[in-house]
């Protein structure tokens, strides 16, 4: 008898091989996506933290513009488990009359330990 021979089901070793070559690529992108994912939260941690701080420190800044006595420039920082978060510095400018310009700068350290400044700046009429 004769018997036919059935071709047999399953993968080549190179099939296998590629695939395991394209997953392995596949997990190698997410990994790496997922390192900047969690740089990119603490970047925005650290820039939320010092835009509240620089924020609060605006509002106090808008009531003390109109009383003389209180319209010094100044500055302060903010302590966060014993390390520099933020440094607010204020100056107030006289640009007519009653009108008095706050500009305030909060500089942070960013991912790679660089320091960053933005401003603030608000016009109050007094």
């Amino acid at each position: 008898m004769d018997a036919k021979r059935k071709p047999e089901a399953g993968f080549t070793i190179v099939e296998v091989i590629i695939a395991i070559i394209v997953l392995t690529v596949g997990l190698l992108g997410l990994v790496t996506t997922a390192a900047l994912v969690t740089r990119m939260i603490g970047q925005g941690q650290r820039s939320a933290v010092a835009a509240t701080f620089a924020s609060q420190r605006m509002e106090v800044l808008r009531t003390a513009v109109c009383d003389p006595a209180r319209r010094t420039a100044g500055g302060e920082t903010l302590l966060r488990g014993g390390a520099v978060a933020a440094t607010n510095n204020w100056t107030f400018t006289n640009v007519g009359g009653t009108t008095w310009r706050i500009t305030l700068d909060v500089t942070y350290t960013t991912v790679k330990n660089r320091s960053r400044t933005d401003r603030m700046e608000t016009s109050v009429i007094c």
